[in-house]
């Protein structure tokens, strides 16, 4: 049982759905105090109710991803750089120096206090 839905995840639709399918599929009834109508207590309830939450998940899922990629895209209309900073080139050349100094690409990371995946990216052209 809960209050409202809303107080049971604040996570956003589609991360509420999951936990909603995660409980039913335990076997576990859910029952909002404030809201009779998201009582699972009946199964055809129940699948009707997660079945159109998560068409609307699946809809604010796409309507945010457009959103996103819209912000992009004027985002580098504006000319501005998307994406991950890029690195100094001073410690491009210390990645290099140190990689063929035959030091291992984690020493590498942990030293410049970057991450190991960037390591490799900087040393495999």
């Amino acid at each position: 049982m809960f209050w409202a839905l809303d107080r049971f995840s604040r996570e956003g639709l589609a991360p509420t759905i999951t936990y909603l399918q995660r409980l039913a599929s335990c076997g576990v009834h859910f029952h909002s105090y404030t809201e009779a109508h998201l009582s699972t207590d009946n199964e055809l309830v129940r699948d009707l109710l997660l079945a159109l939450l998560s068409t609307l998940a699946k809809q604010e899922s796409r309507r945010l991803s457009e959103r996103v990629k819209a912000g992009m895209l004027r985002a580098k209309a504006e000319g501005k750089h998307v994406g991950r900073p890029r690195l100094f080139p001073g410690i491009v050349q210390q990645i290099r120096e140190r990689i063929a100094g035959g030091e291992s690409t984690n020493a590498v990371a942990r030293a410049l206090g970057i991450d190991r995946r960037t390591v490799k990216k900087y040393t495999h052209p």
